[in-house]
């Protein structure tokens, strides 16, 4: 049996053709591919191109596809699943299932492999989904880097920033991140970073990469480097929190995936997660991801056919998604 898997971004589009037991016939990674983030036409054509690779790659495996599981941002907001589907619809057959889904599912798929459960992901910005026992979905937060995306790359890069203006005021306490910044941006003091900053390129683009030296200093002890990763914890608690209370679960303690490059060091965040669940009691599970997001629609397209995947699929995907192209 084959699957169409995708998890479209918006940064690159990543799409496979896999098999129940994890092997990789078909893969392509592309361009963008978030709706929100570009015109129609470009979009559209982004998803026939992509496709196309993947039919050229293997037409024999391509023409066989049972179910395509696509995990894409940005395509409910827009209320473009019927483009998606219709387009679709022009390469695989019409016996083929289609589910087309946010693809902050796919990120919680790739951590409890298509089961129930939380996924909290912190990459340049933030969501917090949730699928629950009745296989209701329920979304928190992710609506944009201008007033929301709490904890995210782009937020920890603000909160650096600020405390580096703040600081240099003597508005609050001397930091690491100074030094770290005025490196980063090869200048002399911190005056001079006003026009890095407010430059040409888009700020998510300039601000998001400071989120590491956040981890840094914290690493280092850092005073206020760890007050901006407990604040961090606190946004990202209450989300999950909120998702945990709007939906329904079955008794014993439901997993939260930690997705995302924020989260590349959990030992930051997990201590203080775990800690803040506690204290209220909330039966939270804290786990990472086991597969690529794009692993996780491959689970997805997989659970349309009934088939619950194990530990032998997740070695083996990892491998072959790894070695396709190498």
């Amino acid at each position: 049996m084959y699957v169409l898997a995708i998890d479209g971004g918006g940064t690159k589009t990543t799409a496979v053709i896999s098999d129940e037991f994890g092997h990789v016939h078909a893969k392509i990674v592309t361009g963008r591919s978030n709706p929100t983030a570009m015109d129609a036409q470009h979009f559209e054509a982004t998803i026939r191109n992509l496709l196309e690779s993947l039919q050229v790659q293997n037409p024999q495996v391509f023409a066989t596809i049972h179910s395509c599981f696509a995990g894409m941002a940005g395509v409910k907001e827009k209320n473009a699943e019927k483009t998606v589907e219709a387009i679709l619809r022009e390469y695989i057959g019409n016996d083929a299932v289609i589910v087309i889904e946010n693809d902050a599912l796919i990120a919680l798929y790739s951590g409890t492999l298509g089961q129930e459960g939380i996924v909290q992901i912190a990459g340049t910005g933030t969501i917090t989904l949730g699928y629950d026992c009745q296989h209701a979905v329920h979304r928190v937060g992710g609506w944009g880097y201008l007033f929301d995306d709490e904890g995210g790359g782009y937020d920890l890069g603000i909160q650096a920033l600020r405390a580096v203006f703040q600081s240099y005021d003597k508005r609050t306490l001397p930091t690491a991140l100074c030094s770290a910044l005025l490196e980063h941006f090869s200048v002399d003091n911190v005056a001079q970073l006003i026009d890095c900053i407010y430059s040409e390129e888009h700020p998510r683009t300039i601000i998001a990469p400071l989120s590491r030296y956040v981890h840094e200093a914290a690493e280092k002890g850092d005073v206020v480097a760890n007050a901006i990763i407990h604040e961090a914890c606190e946004k990202f608690y209450h989300a999950i929190k909120t998702c945990y209370h709007m939906m329904s679960w079955d008794n014993g303690a439901v997993p939260v995936v930690l997705a995302g490059g924020v989260f590349s060091n959990k030992t930051l965040f997990l201590p203080k997660l775990e800690q803040l669940a506690t204290i209220e009691q909330l039966p939270l599970r804290f786990i990472s991801t086991l597969l690529e997001p794009i692993g996780g629609a491959v689970v997805g397209a997989l659970k349309i056919e009934g088939i619950q995947v194990d530990t032998n699929f997740v070695e083996t995907f990892h491998e072959k998604y790894t070695q396709w192209g190498v």
